[in-house]
C-alpha cells in the first residue's frame, strides 16, 4: 500500500534559556552542513563517510540527520550549477530522536560540552500518522516546528462517482458529477480584488524602496493564497463525498500560466492574475485531501477541454464565459463545458503524476 505525507506547523514556547540554546543549536547544524558541502564537493570526505569521520557539537543522531542534508544539498547543487550557502538557521531530528508528551516537546541538544534533553512546551498536537522528521526553525521572531508525518493511503471508496473538476481565474473551480450536475466553487471577482490590493500596495513599497515591507507583503499574500486555496479544497473534497464520488479527475497543469496569459486582457490582468495565483497548490491540496477520504484521483489531459462540445464533441470557441456550439445549439458556462469533459476522461492514477506547473 502506497502512502501519503503530511506536515503539521506547531508553535513552540521556549524560555529564554531555551531559545537561546535552540539558536545555537540551528546555528550549529546549518554550519555543519555547509562545511560538509565543501568537504564533500572536495573529496576531503569520502562518498561513505559517516559522523566518526567529522566533529561537531550536534548530538551523534542529529550529526547523521545532517550528513544525510549535506548530500541532498550537493545533490541539488548539480542542477543549478553552484553550491548553495544555507543561511537560515534550522535543526531537524529523525523520528526516534524526538518525542512528544502532551504539551511537551522532547528533544536532544548538545550544551555545556554534552549531549542532553530538554522539554519545550507547545501547542498539545493530535498524531495523524507515524511521525517521520521533526524540523525546528524561527519564523517572525516565533518559534515553530514542522512535523512530518506518514498517513497510510484509504482504500478507494466504494462509491462509483466520479467528478471532473476545472480550474481557472476568473472562476477558482467548477466541478461536475456525472448524472447530478455542476457547482460553481469560490469568488473569482472577490479573489481578484483582493490581489490588486496586495500589488498595488507591494508598488508603492518598491516605489518607496521598503524591501522589508516589500517581502511582509509578499508572505501575507501566499499566506492568504494557502488560506483559500485549502478552504476551496476542503469544499470541493466534502462535496464529492456527499455526491458519492469515487473518483476525482484534475487537470495536468503544465502550461497553464502560459495559455492563462494568452487569454487574459491586459497588463494588470496579467500581473495580478497569472504571476499570483498558485493553481498547482490548489490542485495538490485537492488531490491529497481527495486521497485521505479514500478518493482515487486521476489526472487528465488539458487539451481543448473548454472547446469540445459535450453533446457532439464538435470543437467551438468560447465567446467569453457563454459555450456555443455551432453544430448542434448546445449552449452552457464555459467552465463547465471543461469539467463535464475532464470528468468523462481518463487519466494516469496517482497524487503528484502530471501536476507540474510551467
Amino acid at each position: 500500500m502506497s502512502e501519503l505525507k503530511a506536515t503539521v506547523l506547531v508553535r513552540l514556547y521556549p524560555t529564554p534559556e531555551q531559545a537561546a540554546t535552540l539558536q545555537a543549536h540551528c546555528q550549529e547544524y546549518i554550519s555543519t552542513i555547509n562545511v560538509l558541502v565543501q568537504a564533500l564537493d572536495s573529496d576531503m570526505l569520502p562518498e561513505d563517510a559517516s559522523t566518526k569521520d567529522f566533529t561537531a557539537a550536534l548530538p551523534s543522531a542529529v550529526k547523521n540527520q545532517a550528513l544525510r542534508d549535506a548530500r541532498s544539498v550537493l545533490k541539488r547543487s548539480v542542477d543549478l550549477e553552484v553550491i548553495p550557502l544555507l543561511r537560515k538557521p534550522i535543526c531537524q531530528w529523525n523520528n526516534q530522536n524526538w518525542h512528544s508528551d502532551g504539551d511537551t516537546l522532547l528533544i536532544p541538544v548538545y550544551q555545556d560540552g554534552q549531549v542532553g534533553q530538554i522539554a519545550i512546551r507547545w501547542s498539545n498536537v493530535e498524531p495523524v500518522g507515524k511521525p517521520g522528521v521533526l524540523r525546528i526553525k524561527r519564523k517572525r521572531g516565533k518559534w515553530m516546528a514542522d512535523l512530518a508525518y506518514t498517513l497510510p493511503e484509504l482504500e478507494p471508496t466504494p462509491a462509483q462517482g466520479i467528478m471532473g473538476v476545472d480550474l481557472g481565474v476568473k472562476v477558482p473551480a467548477v466541478v461536475h458529477v456525472i448524472g447530478k450536475g455542476n457547482r460553481f466553487f469560490g469568488n473569482g471577482r472577490e479573489q481578484r480584488a483582493k490581489r490588486r490590493q496586495f500589488y498595488a500596495r507591494r508598488t508603492k513599497r518598491q516605489q518607496a524602496k521598503k524591501v522589508r515591507a516589500v517581502r511582509k507583503s509578499q508572505s501575507k499574500e501566499h499566506r492568504w493564497m494557502r488560506d483559500v486555496n485549502h478552504k476551496l479544497s476542503c469544499q470541493i473534497v466534502s462535496h464529492a463525498q456527499r455526491q458519492g464520488v469515487g473518483i476525482i479527475r484534475l487537470e495536468r497543469l503544465a502550461g497553464i500560466r502560459r495559455r492563462t496569459a494568452r487569454t487574459s486582457r491586459g497588463a494588470k490582468a496579467r500581473k495580478n492574475l497569472i504571476a499570483t495565483w498558485t493553481f498547482h497548490q490548489l490542485a495538490s491540496f485537492i488531490a491529497y485531501k481527495a486521497e485521505r477520504a479514500g478518493i482515487a484521483v486521476e489526472w487528465v489531459d488539458p487539451a481543448h477541454t473548454s472547446q469540445i462540445c459535450p453533446a457532439c464533441f464538435h470543437r467551438n470557441k468560447a465567446t467569453d464565459r457563454c459555450y456555443v456550439c455551432a453544430e448542434c445549439g448546445w449552449t452552457g458556462h464555459r467552465d463547465t463545458v471543461g469539467a463535464i469533459n475532464n470528468s468523462r476522461r481518463t487519466g494516469r492514477r496517482g497524487h503528484s503524476a502530471g501536476a507540474a506547473v510551467a
